[in-house]
């Protein structure tokens, strides 16, 4: 008889493949930067918006990939992370229209959650949005800004600025150890109307204003980032889009110290912890503590090793990151339910085995010298092939992964896993 557990492993894989073409989709959001004093002069008009200078490409696992990475940051212990790679999108699949020439959302999806559900939401996607944006600006490295500015406080004496009311979401880094702070605003329009973009930018600004003068070393830009998306058969003149603004850095006001690997440490710190090793996370983030040794799967993508965590959608299921779950595998694939009869579907969230390796070379030390040493990896989308199956997903520029193995029996029974032994 098939255990309780296993159960819903079936049911969960046959609910992956129903949902498999939403993750097959490509979009793209057109850029424009806006003028700072337009913004924040009332009255000012800033449309017709400036000519486009760019565009964020993406495929549906990428964005899922930013948001997970965006939520991580946010909550960086939270179990309920674990639940399934792309959750964001198999709970929302039917919000976005993949086939249209212009990205956007299904009809009627502007309007389907109502008032707060609706706005977080949107600030949601937004938020994905904007690391995809900072991921093409060159900025691999994200962490919260305010997480990471009230640890840091707390332990200098320095207190929360009187004149501040709330910070901004991100601050991140690029291969040159450039920081920028980043405030991430968002909207669905309905059919024919104009979303207040220039107040949502303005609110942005307010939000960054002034932070960068309270943290050195002071982050050489800011960037208020909205995004706005309409439903593809909406017949406006305006299209879905990615607005901006950069304003000028403020001079510096007792500013709270930052460690120079200080972004890069909440950025891995929260994606191990969406991989399951909360004890590494809280060690990496707050430089206490020594690594332990621990036994990893790791997967062979486009010539590079990643090791990686097999996402459940309980706690109450078996650990199917362990080495004794793949070698019983056999023995119950095999079950009364048809679920497995053509492969199965298995989803990861990993992380390139060097950077781990880097991340477990501290002993006992507040800082991780090599950590400031790595430079971004190249960016990738999948498919990639590998010998017994094909990944679909995203691989971003700090070598965090993430999306969906998909494996027939015709080239092999269980997963092309190596399990090796790493401190973490």
């Amino acid at each position: 008889m098939i255990s309780h557990p296993l159960t819903g492993l079936y049911h969960w894989i046959a609910m992956s493949q129903q949902v498999l073409n939403a993750f097959n989709g490509k979009g793209s959001l057109a850029v424009h930067e806006l003028d700072k004093a337009k913004v924040q002069t009332p009255h000012a008009h800033i449309r017709p918006f400036p000519r486009s200078s760019g565009n964020v490409n993406f495929s549906a696992w990428r964005l899922a990939h930013a948001i997970k990475k965006a939520d991580c940051a946010r909550w960086p212990s939270s179990h309920a992370l674990w639940t399934g790679s792309a959750g964001f999108l198999l709970e929302n699949a039917q919000l976005f229209d993949w086939k249209a020439l212009e990205f956007g959302l299904n009809e009627g999806m502007s309007k389907f959650n109502a008032d707060f559900s609706g706005s977080s939401l949107a600030g949601r996607v937004a938020q994905g949005m904007a690391l995809l944006f900072l991921e093409e600006q060159g900025y691999a490295y994200v962490g919260r800004f305010e997480t990471e500015w009230k640890k840091l406080a707390a332990l200098q004496g320095k207190p929360w600025p009187k004149d501040k009311k709330k910070a901004p979401d991100f601050i991140a880094e690029n291969k040159e150890n450039e920081w920028v702070l980043a405030e991430s605003k968002g909207g669905f329009a309905s059919h024919g109307s104009k979303p207040n973009i220039k107040g949502a930018l303005n609110d942005g600004l307010k939000q960054l204003d002034g932070w960068d003068a309270h943290i050195t070393p002071q982050p050489s830009k800011s960037f208020a980032i909205g995004t706005f998306l309409r439903e593809s058969g909406d017949c406006s003149e305006e299209t879905s889009l990615i607005a901006f603004v950069d304003p000028e850095p403020d001079a510096p006001e007792d500013p709270v110290e930052f460690p120079t690997d200080a972004v890069r440490r909440a950025n891995y710190g929260s994606w191990l912890s969406v991989m399951g090793f909360d004890d590494a996370a809280y060690r990496v983030q707050i430089g206490v503590g020594d690594p332990q040794r621990r036994s990893v799967p790791v997967i062979s993508l486009g010539g590079r090793d990643y090791a990686v965590s097999v996402l459940s959608v309980s706690s109450n299921w078996p650990d199917l990151s362990s080495r004794e779950f793949w070698l019983g595998f056999d023995d119950w694939r095999f079950g009364p339910l048809d679920s497995f009869r053509h492969g199965i579907n298995v989803e990861l969230v990993g992380l390139d085995l060097e950077v781990l390796r880097v991340l477990g070379s501290v002993q006992g030390s507040p800082r991780i010298p090599d950590l400031v040493e790595l430079k971004p990896q190249e960016r990738r989308d999948a498919p990639i092939d590998f010998d017994g199956g094909t990944f679909y997903g995203s691989v971003f520029s700090d070598g965090s992964l993430l999306g969906e193995l998909r494996q027939t029996w015709t080239s092999g029974s269980i997963p092309d896993f190596e399990w090796i032994e790493v401190d973490l």
